[in-house]
């Protein structure tokens, strides 16, 4: 196949709704020799944070000298995007490759035994394939949405993280953070160390539970690890970190409060990896270095200067909160606009109640093309009942960059 031919074909597992459960894995995993078992992985869950708090811990794990592999989703940019090995994402050929295989498993005399085998289920067993065949030292695998039945649950990890609790993805996963508490604590395996972030305490307490029944040690955040800002700098955050095994001032190459969070949980889940695996734990050195150049595109990132244009994933009330947390710590004098969209399943109004409580700032709705995105209808009409704006994205990039060049000019 070609890379149009393997677009059209994995189209086809395409669903807007996950289907839960692990067999389908189980089986097809078990078809190529079972790869998600000869591997060393960390596996990592939770509401907010995983991409960041994951880009903060390879780079950490990379700088050690380790071959470190990251599957993580949903893509930005390239499909590719979604396994990467240091840096590097799985070349198209090899991926090209692998869904050959998979074709011949899924349309062949498996095919009944794999019967409603999804995208996500798919592009996960080669995640687990590719990385077993590349021989890396850890797999860093992201939970795609839960975690008990989540199709990356079928691992056996040396290590598990879980770095927040809230509300998103409701009508599959509950609509109480205890509830979704417990679907995230479904990768808590027996006896293996779990680190835990930023969870409020109702979330908390479920899965203390979940992890005391299992036996799994627990490294929490503000009892077994702490962090605390100490300044915001242009590049970064400046905080100062402590456990029983380190203690520091570092910073971090993202910006934003919550991301000291997310870098302390990293640090723990690197000390905790050192430990598993009879390591010495890097010093601080080269942990400030790994921290202060880690990059993840669309977390507050800065795609222009002038006029200042900040990107931003914010999906959910839980992240839109800790975003609005940075706008008032960092930008209180700056006069602010926000361009703001969502796909249909996510907490269109609830986010906008919080976006509308920044004094003094513009709320403009957009669009955007993508069966997911919420209709152009639904956004105009709630623009209407806010009294906000409404205008094609492009167009208001356009715009602005216009009017910046005619100030300067």
């Amino acid at each position: 196949m070609n890379k149009n031919e393997t677009n059209q074909w994995i189209a086809n597992y395409r669903t807007d709704q996950p289907h839960f459960g692990l067999e389908r894995m189980v089986e097809l995993l078990a078809l190529r020799g079972n790869p998600h078992l000869k591997l060393k992985v960390i596996h990592i869950g939770g509401t907010n944070g995983k991409g960041s708090t994951i880009a903060f811990l390879k780079n950490l794990l990379e700088k050690m000298g380790l071959r470190v592999g990251v599957f993580s989703s949903p893509y930005l940019i390239h499909y590719t995007d979604q396994i990467v090995i240091n840096g590097e994402s799985i070349p198209e050929a090899r991926l090209e490759s692998l869904m050959v295989d998979y074709r011949s498993l899924l349309e062949g005399e498996h095919a009944q035994a794999l019967q409603g085998t999804t995208e996500f289920e798919i592009i996960t067993a080669i995640a687990y394939d590719y990385f077993a065949s590349e021989q890396v030292d850890v797999a860093i695998m992201e939970v795609g949405m839960g975690g008990l039945l989540d199709s990356t649950n079928v691992c056996q990890p040396i290590l598990t993280g879980i770095t927040t609790i809230g509300l998103d993805h409701v009508a599959l996963l509950g609509d109480s953070l205890e509830a979704i508490a417990e679907q995230k604590a479904g990768i808590i395996k027996q006896g293996v160390p779990l680190v835990t972030g930023h969870i409020v305490p109702e979330a908390l307490s479920v899965i203390d539970q979940i992890a005391k029944a299992k036996q799994a040690s627990r490294l929490a955040y503000g009892e077994d690890y702490q962090v605390s800002h100490h300044e915001s700098v242009e590049t970064g955050e400046i905080f100062d970190y402590s456990s029983s095994v380190r203690q520091g001032r570092f910073q971090t190459g993202l910006l934003g409060l919550h991301q000291i969070e997310n870098a302390g949980m990293a640090l723990a889940l690197l000390d905790s990896y050192c430990k598993e695996t009879g390591q010495k734990l890097p010093d601080n050195a080269l942990v400030a270095q790994a921290l202060e150049e880690t990059s993840w595109p669309g977390r507050l990132e800065v795609s222009y200067r002038e006029p200042l244009m900040i990107l931003d994933g914010a999906h959910n009330p839980h992240a839109i909160k800790a975003l609005l947390a940075t706008l008032k710590e960092r930008f209180t004098d700056y006069q602010k606009e926000i361009l703001f969209t969502c796909i249909k399943t996510k907490a269109l109004e609830d986010m906008l109640d919080l976006l509308e409580t920044l004094p003094g700032t513009k709320i403009t709705l957009t669009h955007f093309e993508d069966s997911r995105a919420t209709d152009e209808k639904v956004l105009k009409e709630m623009a209407d009942s806010r009294n906000l704006n409404y205008q094609g994205w492009q167009e208001f990039l356009d715009k602005k960059l216009s009017e910046n060049e005619e100030k300067n000019s």
